[in-house]
Parts: structure tokens; sequence; C-alpha cells
């Protein structure tokens, strides 16, 4: 990362000349070296860049990042990229950014995409940080969709395909299907292969199903209202490895899994219920 952009850009967001000194000489003012193998190799000075494990880089590097938003605002305001939903969003929206994921929005519109493409690429010559397209994804909609290949090669990226996964969770214009949850069931099954329930009594059965299978779903139940066919393939998970002690048999539940999950205070076990723990969720 270049220094001069760095400090340009912290005086622009108003940070006192005293605090940009002490942060220029962490970067350029610093000596450093290699420990292998519990060996200390000669110091050498740093002259650019930001560590990988400084606990100051991730502030830093969202600081400039920030920057790539402020340009394309600024072509926005002069009318050379547009932005999509102006109806909901004033102006449009052409940029959400999340550390170092960036997603670029902009309207059907192949001589604005070639302005929306020379934006990174003048981020790049002030900042030194490269945005890589080979590793970007595009999706087209509507009307765009029959000019997919002359956004691709304009772009150089590779079309996507939805769901689109970011951060772990699909993301998709339309209601998940029941296929979008097949990774949390093969979670499920990855983790019960390795578990032997025959050695296992019903107290630790119990303990397991509560504290690591019901917390395997956690993440996306976050997000989204889990299908009704998706919970029942949860449920039997969970009550085949509560009853069956082996595996090669065939062992019949002595009680109803709604049953099973009601509180201790009402006599039961206190299993963790998927359905009211997703509703708990979705009302944070």
């Amino acid at each position: 990362m270049r220094w001069d952009f760095l400090r340009q850009t912290l005086r622009m967001k108003g940070f006192s000349p005293k605090w940009i000194e002490w942060v220029r000489s962490f970067i350029s003012g610093r000596s450093v070296a290699m420990n292998v193998n519990d060996e200390v190799g000669p110091f050498f000075q740093t002259k650019k860049g930001l560590r990988q494990g400084d606990p100051l880089s991730p502030i830093l590097f969202n600081v400039v990042t920030d920057m790539l938003a402020i340009i394309i605002k600024r072509a926005k305001a002069d009318d050379q990229v547009g932005g999509v939903v102006p109806h909901l969003v004033d102006g449009g929206i052409s940029i959400l950014q999340y550390a170092d994921d960036t997603i670029l929005f902009l309207e059907h519109n192949l001589e604005k995409a070639q302005n929306m493409k020379l934006l990174p690429y003048a981020f790049e010559q002030l900042s030194v940080l490269k945005v890589n397209f080979h590793k970007s994804e595009i999706f087209c909609f509507g009307e765009a969709t029959e000019f997919e290949d002359q956004y691709m090669g304009l772009f150089g990226c590779n079309t996507g395909a939805f769901p689109m996964r970011y951060f772990g969770i699909p993301k998709n214009y339309k209601k998940l299907s029941n296929a979008d949850w097949l990774k949390v069931q093969k979670r499920f099954e990855k983790r019960l292969s390795s578990w032997k329930e025959k050695n296992l009594s019903i107290g630790g059965r119990l303990t397991l199903i509560n504290s690591v299978l019901s917390s395997l779903p956690m993440y996306m139940m976050s997000f989204f209202e889990i299908p009704k066919g998706v919970l029942k393939k949860l449920d039997y998970f969970h009550s085949r490895f509560f009853w069956q002690r082996d595996e090669h048999k065939r062992k019949y539940c002595l009680a109803k899994w709604d049953i099973l999950c009601q509180p201790k205070e009402q006599g039961n076990l206190g299993i963790h219920n998927l359905e009211l723990k997703n509703t708990a969720l979705l009302s944070k």
C-alpha cells in the first residue's frame, strides 16, 4: 500500500497530524526480523505495506478501501455510472463492502459498465491494491442476460450461478429450496458418521445432540426460515442417533420426538426444538 495515498486518506477522514505520524512510524519506520525454528534472523527496515497479523492493519485497510466507494460515488454523481433500485435508494446502490469483499452494482448500460471497469483500475494506481477480476463473478438480470457474454469479456469475469454463497450463506433472488439446505444435512451426516452410538450412554447422546448437533444449522437458521422437509430430515437424524444404539439394527422410538423436546421442568428431556429455535433467531 502506498504511504502517500494512505496519508491523504487519513487527512480526508479527519485524523490529526500526530496520529498520522504514528501510523507512518508503524508502516515505514519499523524494523522486523524472521523467526524460523526459534532462530531470529537479521533485522531489516519496512518501507511500505500492511503486515498480516498486525492489529492495526484491518483498520487501515478498511479506511483505504472506503476510498473506492467514494470514487464510485463521485462517478455516479457525474452520471458516469448508474446504480440499481434508484426508486428504493436515493441515487441507487452501486457498491457494498465488507472487509475485503466488494459487490459492485450497475444498471444495464455497456457504456457505463466500461466506466465502472476503469474505476477499480484508477483505485489500483492510487493505492496499489489490486482487484482480482479472475476470482470474481458476474450476475446478469433481465435484459442484461442477452448481453452476458459482452459483460464477461468486458470485466474478465466468469458468470456466476445462483444460489451464490456469501460468508457461507446462500444468496438467491428467490426463496431457497430444500436442495439449497443439502450442505447442512451433509454436515449432520458427516458428524454422525464419526460417532459410535453403542459406546455412548443416553446422557452422552443427549449432551451431544444439544451441544453439537443442534448448533450445526444455527448460522443458516439465523437468516432463513428452515423448510418443513429439511426440518423433518434433521429431526430424523436427531432421533435416529438418540434411539438407535446399533446402526445395523433398527430400534423403535419409545416416545414421540415432540414430547422429548419439551422442557425438563415438565418431566421431559429438554432437547432443543429446531423449529422454535429458528423462530427465535429470526425474531431477533
